[in-house]
């Protein structure tokens, strides 16, 4: 009774919440060329699964639309159209600490995307049944070769690829995120902090291999078994 009365008298905002893809701090988009290692990159595509959202350690939902469905969002785009950046929720928020995580829950992984409900039917965000989601999948495009980083769980034991496992998958990669929310309407993604003096390559994708040099420097920063550097709320 007493946290009730103690959220009820909590200031509330909005129940929407955008989402703004950032390089150093600037607004970008596909066209906006990004510069590492001397190179100029370019999107092809980024998007990413977003779930379990909370505040005062109650679930926050979401409100249904063709991007998410009560537990998980799916942001960004694929650079052939606008894609969505925001989130709606199905109550407003309040001022408090907004937890969240990048991934898919295990329950809604490993499915078929083909009969799979919202918003898990885009089929190059799946790998397969048993390894189940991508849960950010960043695709760029380089003057001389192209470069990947897409995240998902990895070490999963079933009877095949076509079977999803009865238990969580050795390396579950999902992370788990804790921002102030203190009316801020924008949740921000800065790329620039995930490669921070990071080189992309011919041969260093990162493919959620644990066992990638390239993987165990860049997925800390997103808050895989580390301190997460590109999250962010924003006025």
């Amino acid at each position: 009774m007493l946290t009730m009365l103690l959220n009820a008298c909590q200031p509330k905002t909005a129940a929407t919440l955008q989402v703004q893809l950032l390089w150093q701090g600037q607004p970008i988009d596909c066209q906006s060329n990004l510069m590492l290692g001397g190179q100029s990159w370019q999107l092809q595509q980024l998007q990413f699964y977003l779930s379990n959202f909370s505040q005062h350690q109650q679930p926050l939902l979401l409100q249904p639309n063709e991007y998410q469905s009560e537990q998980l969002a799916l942001l960004g785009t694929d650079c052939q159209s606008k894609g969505q950046w925001q989130l709606q929720f199905a109550t407003p928020l309040q001022h408090a600490p907004l937890t969240f995580e990048l991934g898919v829950p295990f329950v809604l992984n490993h499915q078929n995307p083909l009969t799979a409900g919202i918003p898990l039917q885009q089929l190059d965000m799946h790998w397969a049944w048993q390894s189940g989601y991508k849960f950010f999948r960043l695709d760029l495009n380089g003057q001389q070769h192209d470069w990947s980083l897409h995240l998902g769980s990895s070490g999963c034991s079933s009877a095949s690829v076509m079977r999803a496992p009865t238990k969580p998958c050795v390396a579950p990669n999902r992370a788990q995120i804790q921002l102030p929310y203190q009316g801020q309407s924008t949740l921000t993604l800065d790329l620039a902090a995930l490669f921070g003096d990071f080189i992309p390559a011919a041969d260093n994708s990162c493919m959620a291999d644990p066992a990638s040099l390239s993987c165990q420097q860049l997925l800390p920063a997103l808050g895989i078994e580390g301190t997460h550097k590109v999250w962010a709320l924003r006025p």
